[in-house]
């Protein structure tokens, strides 16, 4: 027997050779442990050191316990299962699903990332009529057109009630003969979701806690200490940061270099967009004495893209705009309702004509350093925009400094 948890953990480390260290929760009826758990591959084996838990008390609605009989059908090197509860939102996932999507995967709806393909509506409105669940569901997921068969329990509660379903997801069966030419197929469709991935999961939590340490540290929230030693402690911070972002880029750059890469199809207001951007970014414009100039709140803008990344796009433009800006000056955000566009623009140096194509390239910063930036950063943004069905240009503008121009297509 095992925890899923660990196990998932030590599948993860036993395919990608990587270390990696995460928190696993254990339970038993009065009590949740969370375990701070380092996993690293020696030889064919994981060893799997518990270095540290924290105890939390629990309470648990009265129900009877979930037993799956369908849990060890599917092949266990690549577990893919999930328990959502009768509003489709996920309550439980297993590791490699959160590698998948994120932490922020738990909480989120099944249906922003799945969609059911030989059924009418989504799992949510399957769920009001549990009745007629299937045992077996395909699914596509959103994000990259992969469909699979998934196995469904139903959840009850003590009182019979439907509280929701445990979906365990089918691999592919592969036969001997056909393994190298699935490894190559499998090598080509990951080529954009490994490295990256897995690597922004391993070092993702220890940046988190360094970063966390540090800032505490240099706020003297523990208590006064030396000048000089606040000092390195907001460097650590800094640093941290930039290794934040840094993993964040990476990660976008394994997406979106897969070729089954898609994006959603959503409407977005332009306008909304705006404002979001100029508020996440107030602070640090002020920081460089940088006035940030946006749209009149009744300017609106409706186009079809897919709000997370046009608000990614967006925020790498203006955080771009504000590195580059001399203090004392204006960045200025425009929306052109008739283009179906918006545009940021600085009174900044520009860039050279011939250098205007340059900046999209990958890892291309036209000899600047140490400044914090990855050189990723436009040439995602640039990926993500023709992606959608819209571009992103660089102009020079009114005042002599660049103006980046992010268009998309009509609602």
């Amino acid at each position: 027997m095992a925890v899923p948890g660990l196990l998932d953990l030590a599948f993860l480390c036993l395919r990608t050779g990587l270390r990696f260290e995460r928190s696993v929760f254990v339970a038993d009826k009065d009590h949740d442990i969370e375990l701070w758990v380092e996993a690293e591959k020696q030889n064919q084996n994981v060893q799997l050191s518990v270095v540290g838990w924290q105890e939390r008390d629990s309470s648990h609605p009265t129900s009877q316990p979930f037993k799956s009989s369908l849990i060890q059908t599917p092949d266990r090197k690549f577990p893919l299962s999930m328990q959502i509860n009768h509003a489709a939102v996920v309550l439980r996932a297993s590791g490699t699903l959160l590698e998948l999507f994120g932490d922020d995967f738990i909480a989120a709806g099944f249906d922003d990332h799945f969609e059911l393909v030989d059924q009418q509506g989504t799992i949510a409105d399957l769920l009001k009529s549990p009745d007629g669940i299937p045992d077996r569901l395909s699914i596509r997921q959103r994000s990259t057109g992969t469909e699979r068969e998934a196995l469904v329990d139903v959840v009850k509660s003590g009182v019979n009630k439907v509280v929701g379903v445990h979906l365990v997801f089918l691999m592919p069966e592969v036969g001997v003969a056909d393994q190298d030419s699935s490894k190559e197929v499998t090598r080509q469709h990951n080529s954009g979701m490994g490295l990256g991935r897995h690597f922004a999961s391993a070092v993702r939590q220890p940046i988190g806690r360094i970063l966390a340490n540090a800032e505490t540290i240099g706020s003297e929230l523990n208590g006064p200490i030396l000048e000089q030693y606040s000092s390195y402690a907001k460097d650590i911070a800094s640093a941290a940061k930039h290794l934040s972002e840094l993993v964040g880029d990476l990660e976008d750059l394994d997406a979106i270099d897969r070729p089954e890469f898609k994006v959603a199809r959503e409407p977005v207001e332009l306008g909304d967009i705006t404002r979001r951007v100029a508020g996440l970014l107030a602070l640090k414009a002020a920081d460089h004495q940088i006035v940030l100039v946006s749209p009149d709140e009744d300017t609106k803008c409706e186009v079809v893209g897919e709000f997370r990344r046009v608000l990614q796009i967006m925020l790498n433009l203006v955080g771009n705009a504000i590195r580059y800006s001399p203090g004392g000056t204006e960045i200025r955000i425009a929306i052109d309702p008739e283009a179906r566009s918006i545009s940021v623009e600085d009174d900044g140096p520009g860039i050279p004509e011939e250098d205007r194509e340059r900046v999209f390239t990958k890892f291309e910063r036209l000899g600047r350093s140490g400044d914090g930036g990855s050189g990723l950063g436009l040439f995602i943004s640039r990926k993500l925009a023709r992606a959608m069905g819209g571009d992103l240009i660089v102009e020079v503008g009114a005042a002599g400094g660049a103006r980046f121009t992010l268009s998309l297509p009509a609602s």
